[in-house]
């Protein structure tokens, strides 16, 4: 299965995952903010015990987090960190390459990209993938990728996959990708965020 194709048909009320290319894990929740007395491998059952009171509070910023192929990655149980925060994304991608993916039930589906501490091209449902709604540095930047997929960006289609899945597969094009036994494996590496200004740099 590809990087997300568990995702595609689940009945998930809240996406919101962050991607960065060649950072570990744990260095990724670093420049997140992660609060070092709350960063640590926890087993399931630890995990539960620290977090399963305030698990899906959005204030909460409760997060786990792992790789998959050259890609570190960090899920927010409840908070929208990664689109709340309008410069966290730029600095994620220093030296590198980050993007964000947040879906919630408004519906509202949010795909940014971040190259060397700038945003590249910026995606979501509330404005549409028309060039003129776009934000980022190189807005076209994903078009070649959104017509083959079968959108129409200058009429506003999305094609057959619909938003969601037009931008899971935009992510998968990028080589990231989240496996879903990860989630939930029997060790996991997880924190509480701390947000702007508390951030680390």
């Amino acid at each position: 299965m590809s990087g997300l194709g568990w995702m595609y048909g689940a009945d998930l009320p809240l996406v919101s995952v962050t991607f960065a290319r060649d950072l570990a894990p744990r260095q990724l929740l670093e420049r997140m903010g992660a609060d070092p007395a709350t960063l640590a491998e926890r087993t399931q059952e630890g995990f539960d015990e620290d977090f399963d009171d305030i698990l899906y509070e959005d204030d909460a910023y409760v997060v786990t987090a792992g790789r998959y192929g050259s890609w570190a990655w960090v899920w927010e149980h409840g908070s929208w960190l990664c689109v709340e925060d309008d410069d966290l994304l730029g600095e994620l991608s220093a030296g590198t390459a980050a993007l964000s993916l947040h879906v919630n039930e408004k519906p509202l589906v949010d795909f940014r990209y971040a190259e060397n501490g700038q945003l590249v091209t910026g995606l979501h449902t509330l404005l549409g993938i028309e060039p003129r709604h776009r934000t980022g540095r190189d807005p076209h930047r994903f078009d070649s990728e959104l017509r083959a997929l079968g959108a129409q960006p200058d009429t506003d289609e999305t094609g057959p996959l619909g938003m969601r899945g037009l931008f899971y597969r935009l992510t998968e094009g990028l080589g990231a990708g989240l496996d879903q036994a990860d989630l939930h494996a029997e060790t996991v590496l997880s924190a509480r965020l701390r947000p702007h200004p508390d951030r680390v740099a």
